[in-house]
């Protein structure tokens, strides 16, 4: 029999937990968010619309709310800095 305790190896991710909150804000239709057709009618630019509405979004008085919370995997993975801790499900269960 082997008295030496298994080994257990585990492999480290780089998560992010991103809260999503959502907001309505109401864009004043200027002559810069209009758009002439080719047949001489308006519409609106939807991207300088969306670019507006999100400048907008910046003000202080912005009621933001909570929508949802996900957890994903981090797009740039890099080594653990310093100052960091690392959740070791192992230390959990009292391994090594």
């Amino acid at each position: 029999m082997n008295d030496k305790q298994p080994q257990h190896y585990s492999i480290t991710l780089r998560l992010r937990r991103v809260t999503y909150e959502d907001a309505y804000i109401n864009v004043p239709v200027t002559d810069d968010l209009l758009k002439k057709n080719e047949d001489d009618t308006y519409g609106i630019n939807p991207e300088l619309l969306w670019k507006e509405g999100i400048k907008l979004a910046g003000n202080l008085g912005v009621e933001w709310e909570f929508d949802e919370k996900s957890i994903e995997p981090h797009p740039i993975q890099r080594p653990i800095p310093e100052n960091r801790n690392i959740f070791d499900v192992n230390k959990l269960n009292g391994e090594n």
